[in-house]
């Protein structure tokens, strides 16, 4: 224990100087009784703040290229769009950083939305909606279930994902109706496969989809 010979006081702690008359003290520091925590270097707020700075510079620099540029950029819509899909994608990550499942989730979904962007700037060569699509909600429904086995999760904590997969899966047959899938084969097979295991899940195990639905929208 510390002690002041000047203030005759006794201090607990580690401390430089003592707290009355700052001056030197005597005998052995105590460990502290709470260790010090090192503080983040990066916080979710410090690095959605340096992502906007970038965001910006980038199409500050965007716009000056495409001016200096006698003919222009082509691709400056979707660079700048990219940009910002890639801004509110690392928002996402830094709000839901303890929740992998939803990180994993947005990031898919946003990678179905870029594939999107790009094929329709890129002159429509359909290859988003044949093949990225299909082959994605597959996968976001395959990582679901492994993310929810990994986690040690219940069925009924991620089973609502599923549903959402289901639904949104449907999105497919918009294209199909609308003719702009030349070759509807890859969606209408992972579709039907979509559906086919949520209405299995529906048959089989109702009642963790009814628990996770009334615990969900408070019924």
């Amino acid at each position: 224990m510390q002690s002041c010979d000047k203030c005759k006081i006794e201090i607990r702690g580690n401390k430089a100087r003592c707290p009355l008359c700052g001056g030197k003290l005597k005998g052995e520091p105590e460990s502290p009784a709470f260790p010090a925590l090192k503080r983040k270097i990066i916080t979710r707020a410090l690095l959605v703040r340096i992502a906007a700075f970038i965001l910006f510079v980038f199409c500050l620099a965007m716009r000056i290229v495409d001016y200096a540029s006698p003919a222009g950029i082509s691709w400056l819509p979707l660079a700048i769009i990219s940009a910002f899909v890639g801004f509110g994608d690392i928002c996402v990550m830094a709000y839901y950083h303890n929740n992998p499942l939803k990180t994993i989730t947005i990031q898919i979904y946003v990678g179905m939305f870029i594939s999107l962007i790009v094929d329709y700037y890129t002159g429509w060569h359909a290859w988003s909606v044949v093949w990225v699509l299909p082959g994605a909600f597959c996968g976001m429904v395959i990582a679901t279930i492994i993310t929810g086995l990994i986690l040690r999760m219940r069925l009924q904590d991620f089973v609502l994902y599923l549903l959402f997969d289901t639904l949104f899966a449907l999105v497919q047959f918009v294209f199909l109706f609308k003719e702009i899938n030349p070759f509807p084969l890859p969606a209408v097979i992972s579709t039907a496969m979509i559906i086919v295991f949520f209405v299995g899940i529906l048959l089989f195990r109702w009642r963790d989809f009814a628990s996770a639905s009334s615990r969900y929208f408070n019924t």
